[in-house]
């Protein structure tokens, strides 16, 4: 997703929006497993992907709703040059990291001025990453490194999906299913700044079916369903499905992994469509993508858009699955720079409103990005407006705004986009970067009395906007839990 809005394509390769399959970001010279990505499978027997010879040999332990995560020792190694790759996940505490990241580059002890320096930076200085000691410490010695991202923890513990709702605000976030995994688009682990288990290797946390492993990919029910479980433990109610129009098509079927995953876990978090408008008009999109909707023609417009995302999403979503406002399904519109003219769009989103209630007996309540509302009648149309990108946008506050009696907070937590903007850069001042907590902490406070509040994102690796579970999360000089954004949303919904 772009901050500046559009085109939010920056995430994706050129021309491989069709078939989310072309490699994209980057995975340094570390090279992605050999173990074969498999078709589909009979019956959805192991829900999507076949792990096949990556599979990891973690086991887990039982799910808990009261996770106690703990980092493995604390490095005390010999100083020695790594073979290849650097671990940049080595050492917990500020100090043993920069040891490890400096004996592993030079083969030599560090000097102690550079690790007091260091140390204190990533202590202090919101900007400084692990990986950014890293980079320094290759570019003074030989160049660009190799890189690789040891799991800190433990174990990882799987999460018992309770939560005794408080309050009465519906908290929702804008799921991404994008993430090709291991060697496919979105998914460099030198492109995420942060990273989710089963990215490299099929994990436990994603086995689904006979399956007892699989990969950080929505070609796999097992993804959906972790994703599933740990929303409803974080006290999610719905995930806004963020959809370019073609990854409604593909083999494994993502929106039929994501049917046999409800299935399984329940309706606790429901689903709601996040219409992204990137794809239209894109020389790699297939069609009827590759033909931009003119906003001018009414008619024409809405039929395109309604006929190839509303009314196939909304169709193969089982509806008790659907997340319901005051009874209507909820779809977020998005501006990505493709629909023009903005200023006569209202009538657009009127029709689409009178298709989706004649085919489903039932109006959608759309949120409708602010930028439609050039058109002076949109607020008559409209059920609710967001502002996307509240961080570069909206002078960094959430987008907070109240219409018919409704309230629509929606913001942006986190930030980090060095590694799929700059690949191999060090990160500066001026990227602006946000990894603590504390921006989350102080969004669910202000929203606490929004009817609906939704966090962008829930899991947008490259952009660094995810909360969801992911194991490298280092702030001020320490590990955070995988859970450290979701306990956040989970102590502002949950009385448990």
């Amino acid at each position: 997703m772009s901050r500046l809005g559009p085109p939010r394509l920056a995430v994706l390769c050129a021309g491989a929006l069709s078939t989310l399959a072309a490699a994209c970001g980057g995975y340094g010279s570390v090279a992605p497993p050999d173990g074969a990505l498999g078709g589909p499978t009979g019956g959805g027997a192991t829900g999507g992907l076949d792990a096949g010879a990556g599979a990891s040999a973690v086991t887990l332990p039982p799910a808990t709703s009261t996770p106690d995560f703990q980092p493995r020792p604390e490095f005390t190694g010999p100083c020695k040059a790594a073979p290849s790759a650097i671990d940049v996940n080595l050492g917990n505490s500020p100090e043993a990291f920069v040891r490890a990241a400096y004996c592993q580059v030079n083969g030599e002890e560090p000097p102690a001025d550079t690790v007091t320096q260091w140390a204190a930076q990533l202590r202090t200085v919101e900007y400084v990453r692990r990986v950014d000691v890293v980079r320094t410490f290759c570019q003074a010695k030989m160049g660009p490194c190799a890189l690789t991202y040891s799991d800190p923890w433990v174990a990882d513990i799987p999460l018992s999906p309770t939560c005794t709702r408080k309050g009465t605000r519906d908290l929702g976030a804008v799921l991404m299913f994008f993430s090709d995994c291991p060697r496919g688009v979105n998914c460099g682990m030198d492109w995420a700044n942060t990273h989710a288990s089963g990215m490299t290797t099929g994990h436990p946390l994603y086995g689904f079916g006979s399956a007892p492993t699989n990969y950080y990919n929505p070609r796999n029910a097992g993804w959906w369903y972790r994703e599933l479980q740990d929303a409803a433990w974080a006290g999610l109610q719905f995930f806004l499905l963020n959809s370019y129009g073609p990854d409604l098509q593909g083999a494994p079927d993502q929106l039929a992994m994501l049917g046999q995953a409800l299935a399984q876990a329940g309706p606790a978090v429901k689903i709601a469509l996040f219409d992204d408008t990137s794809s239209w008009g894109q020389a790699g999109s297939p069609a009827p993508f590759n033909t931009r909707p003119n906003m001018a023609d009414t008619e024409a417009a809405a039929q395109a858009i309604y006929t190839a995302k509303w009314k196939p999403f909304f169709s193969r979503v089982d509806r008790q699955y659907w997340y319901l406002f005051h009874g209507q399904p909820f779809i977020y519109f998005y501006n990505a720079g493709r629909l023009t003219p903005l200023n006569v769009s209202a009538a657009v989103v009127a029709r689409l409103k009178q298709l989706f209630t004649n085919d489903f007996g039932v109006a959608p309540f759309v949120a409708v990005d602010t930028a439609y509302f050039q058109d002076p009648n949109m607020p008559n149309v409209a059920d609710a407006r967001f502002v996307w990108d509240t961080i570069a946008g909206n002078g960094g506050q959430p987008s907070a705004f109240t219409m018919n009696g409704v309230t629509l907070d929606h913001f942006m937590v986190k930030w980090d986009t060095v590694g799929r903007d700059h690949p191999g850069a060090i990160a500066a001042a001026s990227e602006h970067i946000i990894k603590s907590t504390s921006v989350l902490s102080q969004r669910m406070a202000d929203s606490a009395s929004a009817d609906l509040a939704v966090v962008a994102t829930w899991n947008d690796l490259g952009e660094g906007t995810g909360i969801e579970r992911n194991y490298d999360y280092y702030i001020a000089g320490a590990w955070a839990p995988p859970t450290a954004f979701m306990s956040v949303t989970r102590a502002a919904q949950c009385s448990d």
